[in-house]
């Protein structure tokens, strides 16, 4: 498989614990997110990535730090070149 290296720019949802007040609506508001990894999987309903990658040579490549990211939440992603 081919190394993708993506920042999928993203909304997600906000948590607020104190009393609500309707004069700072920004407050409860989305929240804009960028996510920068290496895809694992990428299909209509989700996109995976990972933090980190590691293996040896002819190894089986291990991931960790994984983020899902619904599709339907998703705002733009762009590929990253090295």
């Amino acid at each position: 498989m081919k190394e993708r290296i993506v920042c999928v720019e993203w909304n997600d949802a906000s948590f607020d614990s104190g009393y609500y007040d309707d004069k700072d609506p920004v407050r409860y508001s989305q929240l804009r997110t960028k996510t920068v990894g290496q895809v694992i999987k990428s299909d209509a309903k989700e996109i995976i990535l990972a933090v980190d990658s590691w293996g040896r040579q002819g190894e089986k490549v291990e991931y960790r730090h994984i983020t899902t990211i619904p599709k339907k939440m998703i705002r733009k992603i762009i590929e990253l070149k090295g």
